[in-house]
């Protein structure tokens, strides 16, 4: 993936996602605009976005180094004040000029690099704070809906009691559930609320409403495929590789400092010819400027270390990515395996909460059983819950890893 690739990429996301109005607080918030906030408007994107531009300008300038340099000079011989004017082209400087060019264009490479990995990470950020907002959202609305159905059980077997025909303990074991009931929806809602909090910070807007996406149209992708889409779309591991353009740059800058710099110059005097003590004339310049001893040849011998740093962590990043990417599939194929066995299990637990209270009202199920019950379908619905988030949360990691999020990407988002 060349650096052009990855500047488009950026360039389409911030003219994608940037240019939508903003969207209201009141409203509610989905997956793409969690996505399109982050990846646009979060300050780390725009300071990367300062960053590029810096690196523009810095090939901008080592671009100029090609022409010639224009310089005065003025001095006092003889009591008489003399200007001059010397314009110098560099003729050939054993491949350093080439080298800066080179190294400039690297580091602008590296700069929308670092600026598409970071738009990635705040969106992996964003989605997965938003399914985690969503299924704390979720789980306090099955939450609530238990605590009325245990105040409800509480309410019948209070007059049960008061009419003598259960015994206490059943009182106090409905009373005991329902605070537990109570207890858990209020610590759901102290995490619904955590969530919200993180999802602000990425987001920069406050949204207590989300709207959950219906699917998430992926189309199922072979392993090894999605290995090396990965491998192709990857920011991080392009920086990896731009560092390596890097120290190969700055290794041709260390050996050409070794050579001379051949200039055509001219030197003009400035005002009388009669006051000038040196005549207008157009000469070679040879300049040789090696540095201090053989600092040269320790700095070439940095970069040579500083490029094998960079090969092998590209390999370690390259093996690190791969593992990645098995493993989110792996994830992601065992929990699609779940999703329909765990809705059906809410169907079967809330059954058997309506038979076994139908069958406790005739005395074929003690009152312990209907609570057990009205427990294990609350379970199953949080488990539920967890399986469909964490489900689209890995599906959106895999669209992220695999390929850009650009207008096709975030149309498979369906809301």
């Amino acid at each position: 993936m060349t650096h052009r690739k990855v500047w488009q990429t950026s360039l389409v996301l911030a003219a994608l996602l940037g240019g939508w109005p903003s969207i209201s607080v009141a409203t509610e918030l989905r997956l793409v605009d969690a996505l399109s906030l982050a990846a646009t408007h979060h300050p780390s994107v725009k300071a990367k976005l300062a960053e590029v531009k810096a690196a523009q300008a810095d090939l901008e300038t080592a671009k100029w180094s090609r022409y010639p340099t224009v310089s005065t000079e003025a001095t006092a011989s003889g009591g008489r004040p003399q200007a001059a004017l010397l314009v110098q082209q560099p003729l050939w400087a054993g491949g350093k000029i080439d080298a800066q060019n080179r190294l400039a264009q690297a580091q602008l490479t590296l700069a929308e690099a670092s600026l598409q990995e970071t738009r990635t990470s705040l969106m992996q950020q964003a989605g997965q704070q938003f399914f985690e907002m969503l299924r704390w959202h979720q789980r306090l609305e099955v939450a609530r809906k238990t605590e009325n159905e245990h105040r409800k059980l509480l309410e019948l077997i209070q007059r049960r009691v008061v009419a003598e025909i259960s015994p206490l303990t059943d009182q106090v074991l409905a009373t005991a559930r329902f605070q537990q009931a109570v207890t858990e929806r209020i610590q759901f809602a102290r995490s619904l609320q955590t969530a919200q909090l993180a999802l602000q910070q990425l987001v920069g807007e406050p949204h207590t409403a989300l709207k959950a996406p219906t699917r998430m149209a992926l189309p199922p992708q072979d392993v090894g495929v999605a290995i090396e889409a990965s491998k192709t779309h990857s920011a991080e591991l392009l920086r990896w590789r731009t560092q390596q353009e890097v120290a190969q740059a700055q290794i041709d800058m260390a050996q050409a400092g070794l050579y001379p710099t051949v200039a055509l110059a001219h030197r003009q005097n400035l005002g009388a010819q009669d006051n000038s003590t040196q005549a207008n004339r157009t000469y070679l310049s040879l300049q040789f400027t090696p540095g201090p001893g053989l600092s040269v040849r320790s700095v070439a011998a940095a970069a040579r270390s500083r490029l094998e740093n960079s090969l092998q962590n590209t390999v370690v990043f390259e093996r690190q990515l791969e593992q990645q990417v098995r493993t989110t599939l792996a994830e992601l194929d065992a929990l699609t395996q779940q999703v329909e066995p765990a809705r059906l299990l809410v169907t079967a637990t809330e059954d058997v909460v309506e038979s076994y209270l139908r069958q406790y009202q005739i005395g074929k199920k003690n009152w312990l059983d209907v609570l057990n019950a009205l427990r294990e379908s609350a379970q199953a619905h949080y488990s539920a819950l967890d399986v469909s988030s964490t489900t689209q949360s890995l599906q959106l990691r895999v669209m992220l890893l695999t390929g850009p999020m650009n207008s096709q990407a975030l149309g498979l988002i369906h809301d």
